[in-house]
């Protein structure tokens, strides 16, 4: 499980910049320029939200998962899965979902709080690693 201070220590590593910018109607944004990658994260962010939104940027950076507004919907959904995979992969490895599961944390709402994340992220990765609750 990766915390938010490891994930600025990855973008320190990675020579990814993030700041905190107005970006209410999209949360975060990441960009690729000649100077490198960047990410905003809309400074109202909610505290619970902050980990999982920076993960998916990071993960933008990582994978080079961009586009820009002519990107057909394909191309787009492309790239937001390997960000989304990215971000999974980092905030939930598999390995711990399954300790955490045998640990009886058995539904979305248990586990999103052992993991520090939205229910809706935590739904997110459970179809990503092929885990449902009847």
């Amino acid at each position: 499980m990766t915390n938010i201070q490891e994930l600025y220590d990855i973008c320190s590593r990675e020579n990814i910049t993030i700041d905190f910018i107005d970006c209410p109607k999209c949360g975060a944004i990441s960009l690729f320029g000649a100077g490198g990658c960047s990410i905003g994260i809309d400074s109202q962010t909610p505290a619970r939200l902050l980990k999982e939104r920076t993960a998916h940027e990071i993960g933008h950076c990582i994978k080079g998962a961009f586009y820009n507004r002519y990107a057909t919907a394909d191309n787009i959904s492309q790239h937001e899965y390997r960000a989304d995979k990215w971000a999974i992969e980092n905030l939930i490895p598999k390995s711990e979902l399954i300790k955490a599961i045998k640990k009886n944390l058995d539904s979305i709402y248990l586990l999103a709080q052992h993991f520090d994340v939205s229910e809706d992220f935590m739904i997110k990765a459970c179809r990503y690693y092929g885990v449902y609750f009847g």
